[in-house]
């Protein structure tokens, strides 16, 4: 307060004087001290250096002056200590680079050279993951088309033309920021002629073990992108609106209990579904043997319906009526029962299956074995016939001119409801996380087709064995990602390896008709042929040339009768077997983003697991 008082009268008498002055000159009266500049930076010792402090040159003359590429294979020369090998995780070929990737290739150069200042040896050879869908689409958009299937030779050519131009940017944006490596020497692509003959054997190894296998099962499906996907290729959105549909299938069969509190009126067992397009692919209803089930009635409706009696008091709120149980009914009792199918007029079976749990819905559940992992193994169990109505563009096909041609979650779900407006109790939106196709972010189906695999179930108590010896870093999180990273792979009982695209590595097999003709002989002549021509071989090159004596004389085959395989290997098993680039050695580290824990990190450990038998990194 004081200090404010005295200011304000200082500035009161300033303003009187200026008043009378014209000018007022200010000046400051030189110190007689002169400053030491060196007093206290003569007593510490600092490295001697004519590198600039701040840049008055080019990134090129920093370069050449720091001799940044020079230090790696100096390194590699000078030091005597232990081996420190880390595992360059390949990037995609598709675009500039960003700020991840700058925050990845720092941290992995600060794990490198704090190596060499210990002495340390460090092995550390950069990699680019060349194909897949991100660069396929890359070199659609040039062509300006979506078809890849018409000309894949020249879809092929376009996309190795974009990611080798992709590649020479990357790298030398990565030179230009430090990064210590052999960048003009060691780098491994992904879609090098001996990466690409590596891979296709090391397929057959899996094959030869059965570890690989091909089947119809449901899968991931893009009808965006018209391809397979696996689980690392989705993503989710939390707040997708799905159309949830409570639907009645009138009961043919009836429980005992159920006949005698009818009294000649008819019992439609009640189902929940967010996906009202399978509708018309059902072929039976779950039922859980354990849960106990009723015969009601509700306060709208004159029919009656079978639901799980722990479903009662949910299924008032969602349909805002009074609920009258008249009878209870064990669920083992429903193991005969039958019901008709309004769109397709079958008469169809109730099935016992574990999945069916109470919760959200009404106890039992709509079955279309088809479209869903659990339906799917309901029908296995149960020696039914499975159907895939869905063509690759998500469109109904073989389903009749009603159908036929409408895409399956727009125009014709739209056509399932109409046709089931009368057996529909309850219609509303359902917000739940969803998949969506990570490249072109539109929503994925699950249908089923014939595709390849590898057994994960198989590999499953091997790799959890082998993750526990594994540090994860850093510590703070290392419990949390080792729990994330032990839940993938608890609960992945198969790996779908097959995409229905043209840049990728070819799965090396050849069809008679519906058997399948899988032959170290044909890879072997695949990898010659690749090294006289290039890795299109298996597109350019037609059946006479791929198929060896020894394969004709062993199924005494008609070379005309059979047809090469179409499929490409995912691309996660492309980078998942790069550890192979390391020459026997093991990596003391990889080094990546936490989403690797269900791409790289799980794919290389799989891969690993199945050829040698341990974890490929420390």
């Amino acid at each position: 307060m004081l200090l404010t008082r005295n200011f304000k009268n200082f500035h009161s008498n300033y303003q009187k004087k200026l008043t009378k002055w014209t000018c007022i000159t200010c000046v400051r009266a030189k110190s007689s001290a002169k400053p030491n500049t060196k007093t206290y930076s003569s007593t510490i010792l600092f490295p001697k250096t004519d590198f600039p402090a701040r840049s008055s040159v080019d990134k090129d003359e920093i370069q050449k002056r720091a001799q940044f590429s020079q230090l790696y294979n100096w390194q590699r020369e000078h030091l005597n200590g232990n081996e420190f090998v880390l595992h360059d995780g390949p990037p995609y070929a598709n675009g500039d680079l960003h700020m991840g990737h700058a925050v990845n290739k720092i941290i992995k150069d600060v794990n490198n050279r704090s190596q060499i200042l210990q002495g340390n040896k460090v092995h550390y050879v950069p990699g680019w993951d060349c194909h897949g869908l991100p660069i396929e689409f890359k070199a659609l958009q040039a062509k300006k088309t979506k078809d890849s299937q018409s000309d894949p030779v020249h879809t092929r050519q376009i996309a190795r033309n974009f990611a080798l131009e992709t590649v020479e940017k990357q790298k030398a944006s990565f030179e230009s920021w430090g990064v210590m490596a052999d960048w003009n020497e060691q780098c491994y692509l992904t879609l090098n002629k001996d990466y690409v003959q590596n891979q296709l054997r090391q397929f057959y190894k899996m094959y030869k073990s059965g570890l690989i296998y091909r089947a119809l099962k449901p899968v991931y499906w893009s009808p965006s992108s018209r391809t397979a996907l696996a689980e690392a290729e989705l993503e989710y959105d939390p707040q997708f609106k799905s159309k949830e549909v409570y639907v009645k299938f009138q009961m043919e069969n009836l429980p005992e209990a159920a006949r005698n509190v009818a009294g000649g009126k008819p019992i439609s067992a009640l189902v929940w579904t967010t996906t009202p397009w399978t509708l018309i692919a059902n072929k039976a209803i779950a039922f859980n043997p354990n849960m106990t089930y009723c015969v009601v009635m509700f306060s709208t409706r004159k029919e009656l319906f079978l639901i799980a009696s722990d479903q009662v008091e949910e299924l008032k709120m969602v349909l805002n009526c009074d609920i009258n149980t008249l009878v209870d009914i064990p669920g083992k009792d429903l193991q005969d029962c039958t019901y008709k199918s309004e769109l397709t007029k079958e008469v169809l079976p109730f099935l016992e299956a574990g999945h069916v749990t109470k919760g959200k819905g009404t106890g039992l559940v709509h079955t279309a074995p088809a479209h869903g992992p659990d339906d799917f193994l309901v029908a296995l169990r149960n020696n039914m016939i499975v159907e895939c109505n869905v063509d690759e563009l998500g469109r109904y096909t073989n389903l009749g001119p009603d159908y036929d041609g409408l895409q399956v979650l727009t125009e014709g779900q739209e056509v399932i409801l109409e046709k089931l407006e009368d057996s529909i109790v309850h219609q509303g939106t359902y917000i739940h996380s969803y998949p969506l196709d990570w490249r072109t972010k539109k929503p994925v189906i699950i249908r089923a087709s014939h595709q390849w695999f590898i057994d994960t179930s198989a590999l499953k108590e091997q790799a959890l064995a082998a993750l526990d010896k594994v540090v994860i870093l850093p510590p703070v999180t290392a419990d949390q990602s080792r729990q994330g990273f032990r839940a993938q792979l608890e609960k992945r009982p198969y790996w779908c390896i097959s995409r229905q695209r043209a840049w990728g590595v070819p799965i090396p097999v050849l069809y008679k008709g519906s058997d399948v003709i899988v032959e170290e002989d044909i890879i072997e002549k695949l990898c010659e042929l690749i090294n006289k021509r290039d890795t299109d071989a298996w597109w350019t090159c037609d059946v006479k040339e791929l198929i060896p004596d020894s394969v004709v004389e062993k199924y005494d085959l008609d070379t005309s009768d059979v047809t090469k395989g179409k499929d490409i290997m995912d691309i996660w098993l492309d980078s998942g077997l790069s550890w192979q680039t390391l020459s026997n050695k093991k990596a003391s580290l990889y080094s990546e983003g936490i989403d690797q824990l269900t791409g790289w990190f799980q794919a290389s450990l799989l891969t690993s697991l199945a050829l040698k038998g341990e974890a490929p990194y420390e």
